[in-house]
């Protein structure tokens, strides 16, 4: 299995159908060893029903059922350290970054990095989002560049690749279920000497995310203190043996 593909959901029944005929679309124009992975995080609308009419349709697909609701971060965790791809793919179920930014990430895997991540912020990305959260996305990152040293210029982006490697070292470490898990993890890989590389993307937001700007922002900050708590505290410490 070379690759796997992650889609945590949460009450996505507006978007999962659109997004996994895409991936079905992509992946049967590839000649790609992978696997496809729904995890529903405890959703309580019609999410699974709807994924469900494409068991037959995607070679390697199946649905992880998680409840109850936990977060991005727990589920996203659960299915990588599940996942069997010699590589691991998560990204959105609304598919503001579709499958089909694949295209750019897959020449550049190699052994030169462990860890390839979307950016919304480099040099021929092309992104519609509102002003505010771009805003808003700048702060988060400023602080966490104070906070984390975290020196990349897009840590949210929900698309990401990690080399199976570099997923039992760094999910296997991670304590935050929210949506910070995405810096908690990077912090991780700096941390550790994993090299990461940034990939610019087509983004398109949608107006169905569960992104609440302010309130999420205001839990996101609070968040990064939490782990810079919790690596002082040595929780962070691999044992590579």
């Amino acid at each position: 299995m070379y690759l796997s593909v992650i889609i945590p959901a949460y009450n996505e029944e507006k978007n999962i159908e659109g997004t996994l005929a895409e991936i079905e679309a992509y992946l049967a124009g590839k000649d790609l060893a992978s696997e496809v992975i729904l995890i529903d995080d405890g959703s309580i609308n019609w999410t699974v029903v709807k994924a469900r009419e494409f068991e037959e349709r995607i070679r390697d697909f199946r649905i992880i059922e998680s409840k109850p609701n936990h977060g991005k971060g727990y589920v996203v965790r659960r299915a990588m350290l599940e996942a069997q791809g010699e590589y691991s793919l998560f990204m959105d179920a609304d598919n503001s970054t579709s499958i089909k930014e694949l295209e750019n990430f897959l020449p550049a895997i190699s052994d030169k990095f462990d860890i390839y991540i979307a950016s919304r912020r480099i040099s021929g990305s092309k992104v519609k989002v509102p002003i505010m959260r771009r805003a808003l996305g700048n702060v988060y990152i400023f602080v966490a560049r104070i906070l984390l040293g975290i020196g990349i210029s897009d840590i949210n982006c929900g698309f990401k690749i990690y080399s199976k490697k570099s997923v039992q070292d760094i999910f296997t470490k991670q304590l935050m279920n929210d949506w910070s898990f995405d810096a908690e993890n990077l912090f991780v890989a700096k941390k550790y000497g994993y090299k990461i590389k940034e990939i610019p993307v087509e983004w398109k937001h949608k107006y169905t995310s569960k992104v609440r700007p302010f309130s999420d922002g205001i839990k996101s900050f609070t968040s990064l203190v939490k782990i810079r708590t919790n690596d002082l505290l040595g929780k962070y410490r691999i044992n590579r043996g």
